[in-house]
């Protein structure tokens, strides 16, 4: 499989959102993997994107933060693919999808497990950590932006009370207000009538959604039109590492990709869902 760019988002895959402050150059930053449209800047230049349209008001553009289960999940589910292709922003949260990204970059089409190795040792050398953009750093890069932009964030889904006790963790580190950070369980708890209801009044200007992969962009995808909000996101389980029920990967881990590792180490019963990344590397290995 070779890269691939899009010269521009498609009108028919993309949400009608504009980017406020990017050039032509913005939209030849994408590149394809099994036809899932990826954002292959930096996570400064994200940061940058999401930045200016926080100020700008921007309303309902959607990011996903992708990583290599979320492609094999799409593999299997052509309406969850689909899904995927109607976010204003795919972004890259696994080190496997970088890996894959600089392994089409070095064998140009022309695959070979001596390539695919070198590129391998590199990403674990955190040669190219500046290029992921997980959920759980972007929640506190969002926190900051709202308290220096005095922006409003609304917290949905988690497990217990997770939501709140994160909730509770962002306004105790970057001193957000009461009236800028808001938070519900949500279904099955709530109904999804009073969950939107809740979400409308506040009319947050960052929506974090905690009903982990799949079915938290099903959500996003059959609410963002009732939806008063500005950005939408995808969090999975991150808001368990800020309530406190789990320990994320030392900072030299993280550099290297291999949170995934740690938290499997943590809690085994995940390994099962961590398959998916053998999976995906033989998958990507056998593409021409």
């Amino acid at each position: 499989m070779k890269k691939k760019r899009l010269k521009k988002q498609s009108a028919e895959d993309k949400l009608e959102v504009k980017f406020v402050g990017v050039d032509d150059s913005f939209f030849l930053s994408y590149w394809k993997i099994f036809d899932i449209s990826l954002f292959g800047r930096q996570r400064s230049d994200l940061l940058n994107i999401i930045g200016r349209n926080l100020d700008s008001g921007t309303k309902k553009y959607w990011i996903a933060t992708v990583n290599p289960e979320f492609v094999m999940a799409a593999e299997k589910d052509r309406i969850f693919k689909d899904i995927l292709k109607k976010t204003s922003l795919n972004v890259v949260d696994g080190i496997g999808l970088v890996w894959t990204h600089e392994l089409d970059i070095r064998s140009e089409g022309r695959r070979n497990l001596i390539t695919a190795f070198n590129v391998g040792m590199d990403v674990l050398k955190g040669k190219y950590k500046d290029q992921m953009a997980s959920g759980a750093d972007l929640i506190l890069e969002l926190a900051r932006m709202a308290k220096e932009k005095n922006k409003k964030i609304f917290l949905l889904g988690g497990w217990q009370d997770r939501a709140e006790r994160t909730a509770g963790f962002l306004k105790k580190k970057f001193g957000l207000k009461d009236s800028q950070l808001e938070w519900c369980v949500g279904e099955p708890e709530i109904s999804n009538e009073e969950v939107l209801k809740q979400i409308n009044q506040f009319k947050p200007d960052i929506l974090l959604v905690a009903y982990g992969m799949k079915k938290q962009e099903f959500w996003i995808n059959d609410n963002l039109q009732k939806l008063d909000v500005g950005l939408v996101m995808g969090v999975g389980r991150s808001f368990d590492y800020y309530s406190g029920d789990l320990k994320r990967a030392p900072e030299g881990l993280r550099k290297m990709g291999m949170e995934w590792f740690y938290s499997l180490v943590k809690e085994p019963k995940r390994f099962k869902r961590q398959l998916a990344l053998p999976k995906f590397i033989w998958k990507v290995l056998r593409e021409k």
